[in-house]
This record gives C-alpha cells, structure tokens and sequence, in this order.
C-alpha cells in the first residue's frame, strides 16, 4: 500500500512510479466532496472513474455514438436490475456500441479524467494493489499511463494562461485568417454565435468543457471573439438527480438547450439553493418517488411556488390514478426520451 496527501507529493510523480515499475492495481484519491480511482494492470491505465465528475454516459452521448433515449435506457436497466456489467459492456452487449467507439469513449473518459485530477493540488491517495474492478473492463491492452498523462500535461500547458466564465457569451468581431488559430480554434469559433453560452459551446462540438473555456479565452486575446454588446439572458435550471449520471447526462442536455444547469443530489441542499437564488424552472429526476416529495415542498416556498417543474419518470412508476391525482402541479416527461422531446419542453417552460 502506497498512500500520501498531493501537497507533499504531486499525482505526476506517483503516475510515475505505478507506471515505470509495471505495477497493477487501484489509485484511489479524495478531495472533498469528490473522489476518484485509476485502475492500473502491468502499469497501463484500464479505467477512470471520478464522481461527481465526467461521466462514461455523458461522453458516448457527446461523441455521438450512443443517443439520448439508449443511453436512458441502458442508465434504467443498470438501476433496476443492479447489473454489475460496467455501462460500456452493457452498451455492446445491447447492440448499441461496438468495441471500437468504446475503446474510444473509455479513452477520452481517461483523458478528461485525469485532466481534472492534475489540477488538484490537494487531497489525499492511496494505491493498493486490488484490481477488482479491471477484470470487468472490455479493454484487453488498457491505454499507456506515460503516454496518456504527457498528453493530459500538454494540453493544460497550452491553455493554463487563463479562461472565461461557463455562463460568458461572444461573439465574433475579427478576422480569423490574420491570426495564428489554436488547434480546433475554428471548430470553437463556428458554435460562437452571440447567444450561445461558454457551457454550451462546449457541450456543442464535443469538448471538455476546462478546454473549451481556455480556447474562448484565447481567442478573445486574440481579437477574434468578443463579448456580446447586448444583454444576453441564461436561464438558470436547477437540476436535482441522486445520480452522477444522470446528473452529467442532463446537465449536458440542458447546455445544449443553451440553459445553465446548477446540479444537487440531495432535496435540502436544492431546498437551500432555492432561498438564494432564481432558476427559471426546476428539473428533478425523480427516484422511488422522493422527486414527487421535493416538488411539494418547492409549492410550499413563498415566491418560488410558481416555478415551472419537469419530473423525470421512469415507465411504470405513476402509482396509480389516485397517486397521479395527489401529485403537486408539475409536467411529467417518461424516461427514456428523445432528446428533442426535452429541448421541445424545456422551451415551454422557460421561453
């Protein structure tokens, strides 16, 4: 067992040592509220995993190889049924996925992974040689650790000069042809449109949403992009889901619907986000029934009580006419649904 705190010894250096001595087990790290584990065989990187952080549903459904209502769907079954078989697995198994856009969604899920873990400067790690969780993993040969982590370590030198805020929107107002344009510059450039928001840029063109700031932020210095002159309104959603999942698959459904999303997992801290702030509607992905109990306390708030509510349901879980008649007001969208389906409501609710 190798275990210490990131102030005293920087993640770089304990990649390091797994990586070059061949070693195979689990890299468990906490900071906070959050934490996260590397799962190593013979020194390559077979999974990532860190919660609340980015997840494998969100990163299939971005790069566009799983759809909304699949991935809806595969999220249910793994709920329901308390399936160990890893999201990916289920995916192929279900005739959704090939093994190919797995191994690149597991890739680019490393990737973003550990380009959040090498910003922390502190927490603690641990790494003990039980590899459980790899014997489930569909990735025979794994991803190089040096190799992965140097590309992580380029990518944060590139664009560690400053970024913009998630709920910022520009426009364009230079030549792009007279500067020199960072790497997928263009494709940033082409989704700024003067309504469009940093998050939804992002959530837009398939890009870690850390990358995606600093890119604004470059072309911004740039002259390339400016901000908008004119007053441009984000709807802020509040979004309650016990589900990290969940929680990253809506969140970026609501990116791409050019809302804001603030995300809480549990019903008192979203009934405290409520005393302080103003989302224009409320999304709550309802399980077992507790969502349906958030939503009568929200109609109990003062001044609140008139919030648009949408409540994610799963298919037989009405509970009957008599529970249907003493439910509080709220529209109601059955999962698994087609992601217009959402934007189309979402709309309605907050214009």
């Amino acid at each position: 067992m190798i275990e210490g705190s990131l102030r005293n010894l920087p993640l770089v250096d304990v990649f390091q040592v797994v990586a070059t001595s061949n070693k195979s087990g689990t890299l468990s790290l906490i900071r906070g509220r959050r934490d996260a584990r590397v799962i190593f065989k013979a020194g390559r990187i077979q999974y990532a995993h860190l919660s609340p952080g980015v997840h494998l549903a969100e990163i299939l459904v971005r790069m566009e190889l799983v759809s909304v209502c699949k991935m809806l769907t595969l999220l249910a079954q793994g709920e329901r049924e308390r399936l160990s078989l890893p999201l990916g697995l289920a995916a192929v198994e279900a005739g959704y996925l090939d093994e190919e856009g797995l191994r690149a969604g597991l890739e680019r899920q490393v990737f973003e992974v550990l380009s959040e873990l090498l910003t922390w400067r502190s927490g603690s790690f641990s790494f003990g040689e039980e590899v459980e969780l790899a014997l489930q993993m569909p990735v025979a040969r794994g991803f190089d650790a040096m190799s992965v982590l140097m590309q992580v370590a380029q990518g944060l030198a590139d664009y560690q000069d400053g970024a913009v805020k998630p709920t910022a929107v520009y426009q364009q107002v230079g030549d792009p042809t007279k500067v020199e344009m960072p790497s997928v510059g263009w494709d940033v450039l082409a989704a700024v449109d003067g309504r469009r928001h940093a998050a939804s840029v992002a959530a837009e063109i398939d890009l870690p949403e850390r990358q995606a700031y600093r890119l604004l932020h470059v072309l911004e210095r740039l002259g390339v992009i400016a901000p908008s002159p004119f007053p441009v309104e984000v709807p802020l959603v509040l979004l309650l889901t016990p589900s990290n999942g969940h929680g990253r698959l809506l969140r970026l459904l609501l990116a791409r619907s050019r809302a804001f999303a603030h995300v809480e997992t549990e019903a008192q801290a979203a009934i405290e986000f409520l005393a302080q702030n103003h989302p224009r509607a409320i999304v709550v992905d309802d399980h077992g029934g507790a969502g349906w109990q958030f939503v009568r306390e929200v109609r109990r708030i003062p001044g609140k009580n008139h919030l648009p509510v949408v409540v994610l349901t799963g298919k037989g879980s009405d509970g009957g006419v008599l529970a249907r008649a003493r439910r509080p007001r709220a529209h109601i969208l059955v999962k698994p649904f087609q992601e217009l389906d959402f934007q189309q409501l979402l709309s309605r609710m907050v214009g």
